[in-house]
């Protein structure tokens, strides 16, 4: 089942990811797939929903070939910390 975006945008985490977006830009790249010829927001929702908001139209990405959650978490762990992991 997949989450709403008008949902998720009325969560205190998703308005707290957009001030930083907007504040700082992108600051870790979203972990996706490819399906075919597009690609699946794994980690980073909030991050992409906040930027197509702001007018982003290029993200950095980090692209998977599976849901792999342990190169998932590989992946995390190198992010950059902010006060909101973003």
């Amino acid at each position: 089942m997949e989450r709403s975006p008008h949902n998720q945008k009325q969560s205190d985490l998703y308005k707290k990811v957009l001030a930083s977006f907007k504040k700082h830009g992108q600051i870790n790249p979203l972990i996706c797939t490819k399906e075919e010829q597009r690609y699946k927001v794994c980690i980073g929702n909030n991050r992409f929903l906040a930027g197509v908001e702001l007018g982003f139209k290029e993200f950095d990405i980090i692209v998977v070939p599976d849901e792999d959650r342990e190169r998932f978490k590989e992946i995390v762990k190198g992010y950059k910390q902010t006060d909101i992991i973003q």
